[in-house]
């Protein structure tokens, strides 16, 4: 089985890795550039919808069986903001599966530099916040936060297991 992942983010690709190997040991993963995107998706729709797009840019662009698509973003619950990943899979046949990730809250400070447009992305901030580069690939948000308990990482690995479920499960899903 060959997977190609819409992005050559390393904490995507490393995730997404993890879990495919564990009910699919021989899988081989790779990342492929995919452009066209805004750098920063607000609301689930957006985030599902570049989710979509990363996995059939992948599947498009490459020699695979499937593609993958994860994206990040925020989404507003009640009076706050939070950060999920949405991993979507697309097979040959066009059949798609998702799956999403823990959520955690962003800090009011950040959002409201997103939203008055003092960055382009959250990664932005948190690049200046802990003088850091390509926070996304090191770890992400998430990794501060939690003081180096969670990584990005975990968050694509447990998107990705999500959107396993139904492909591991086919007797229940595809009827």
């Amino acid at each position: 089985m060959r997977v190609a992942v819409g992005s050559l983010n390393k904490s995507k690709i490393r995730g997404v890795e993890k879990a495919f190997k564990i009910f699919y040991p021989e899988a081989v993963i790779m990342g492929v550039d995919v452009k066209g995107l805004e750098p920063q998706p607000i609301g689930f729709d957006m985030i599902l919808r570049n989710s979509v797009y990363r996995a059939s840019k992948a599947l498009e662009i490459s020699d695979t069986d499937l593609g993958v698509g994860v994206e990040a973003g925020l989404i507003g619950l009640v009076d706050r903001w939070f950060d999920i990943h949405v991993a979507v899979i697309i097979d040959r046949e066009k059949k798609i599966t998702y799956g999403l990730s823990s959520g955690f809250e962003i800090p009011k400070n950040f959002v409201e530099k997103i939203f008055n447009k003092e960055a382009s992305e959250l990664e932005e901030l948190v690049n200046r916040y802990y003088n850091v580069s390509n926070a996304g690939e090191i770890g992400g948000f998430i990794r501060f936060l939690s003081r180096e308990i969670i990584t990005r990482e975990d968050l694509v690995f447990n998107a990705t297991l999500m959107a396993l479920i139904p492909r591991i499960n086919r007797e229940l899903y595809y009827r």
